[in-house]
């Protein structure tokens, strides 16, 4: 039996955790939108080792769960306010067309893009809001050990998504906010996974440069570096859940601390406009792309770094904004579709 989240306030970790996965996405992305030569010196290829190890199929696994905990929270939270115990589906259907319409939209610039499969799954799943905890955990953990171990990182999507569904039945939320007795458990087991994860990956990468971007070579035989990039990239996708939930608990337990909270505010206003600011990457990518770079090679020193400078101006952004509004710009208009009224943006002045 579902059980209303806590609160309808901000929980915020939550956006702490989402504004963590926006930084290492569009590391990642740029890959796909730009013209990336492969490594040409020592630098560029520790830089493409490194987002093979400890970025690809880390962050969007995070923001992937964070989206179907999310999933949990809107339904039983509406649950609780309707005062009959029953979700207003209504609202969660027109909100995650709209959330179709935004990913549809953002495909054409963004083929990699997320949020058309998540709109997709999240209505296929709808049924599962009502399914028994157990029954979710299973199909996710199941699902998800199958297409992650079998490097299927599309795949990977929707037992991610009922993972957060399942995480939320069994009162994770609640459970972060009294401390979860456990986490240093977790913690210490996820760090050993991690280690040996990128201890395999690192026994695998190959010495010399692999290519930016994997393609599937259509009849005749695969060279043999980019078969060690697609076993390299395999092993990725089965380590990534490890991998993140060694993330997120890490993230948890430097929180607890005054100095680790300091260090850790300002991803807060990043991940309370996720959706702004993952929509931003890519106006901004491939901006640069038909302004400066058009058909142009670049290196993976120069995305990075523009990704990097991406991720900085966006926080400072965001913070500025919080200041002075209760939602980011695509939130607010995410919201206003949801509840079909004009939904007031500016806070309060006192």
């Amino acid at each position: 039996m579902n059980q209303p989240a806590a609160s309808h306030e901000r929980i915020p970790f939550l956006d702490l955790f989402r504004g963590f996965a926006l930084l290492g996405l569009p590391l990642v992305n740029v890959l796909s939108l730009w013209l990336i030569r492969t490594p040409e010196n020592a630098a560029e290829l520790w830089i493409q080792k490194g987002l093979y190890f400890f970025v690809e199929a880390r962050f969007y696994t995070i923001f992937t769960f964070l989206f179907g905990l999310g999933f949990y929270m809107f339904l039983s939270r509406s649950a609780a306010k309707n005062g009959n115990g029953k979700p207003r589906l209504r609202l969660y259907v027109r909100r995650l067309i709209i959330l179709l319409v935004i990913g549809v939209i953002h495909q054409f610039f963004q083929s990699g893009e997320a949020l058309f499969n998540y709109a997709v799954v999240g209505l296929l799943a709808l049924p599962l809001y009502w399914a028994p905890r157990r029954v979710n955990l299973a199909i996710g953990v199941i699902g998800l050990l199958l297409t992650a171990g079998a490097g299927l990182k599309l795949l990977t999507i929707p037992f991610l998504i009922v993972l957060g569904l399942a995480a939320g039945q069994y009162g994770l939320i609640q459970a972060v906010h009294k401390g979860l007795s456990s986490l240093r458990t977790i913690w210490a087991v996820s760090l050993s996974g991690t280690v040996i994860g990128i201890g395999v990956m690192w026994r695998v990468a190959p010495a010399e440069p692999m290519p930016s971007f994997l393609y599937s070579v259509e009849g005749g035989e695969t060279p043999p570096i980019l078969q060690a990039a697609l076993l390299l990239a395999h092993i990725g996708v089965a380590t990534g859940p490890i991998v993140s939930v060694f993330y997120l608990s890490s993230l948890l337990l430097l929180h607890r601390s005054r100095a680790g909270a300091r260090l850790l505010w300002p991803l807060q206003a990043y991940g309370r406009m996720a959706l702004t600011n993952y929509i931003g990457q890519t106006v901004f990518l491939v901006g640069i792309q038909f302004l400066f770079l058009k058909t142009a090679e670049t290196t993976y020193v120069v995305s990075t770094l523009v990704s990097l400078v991406i991720v900085v101006v966006q926080i400072i952004f965001s913070h500025l904004w919080m200041r002075r509004f209760r939602f980011g710009p695509l939130e607010w208009l995410w919201r206003c579709g949801t509840y079909w009224k004009i939904v007031p943006i500016r806070k309060e002045t006192v």
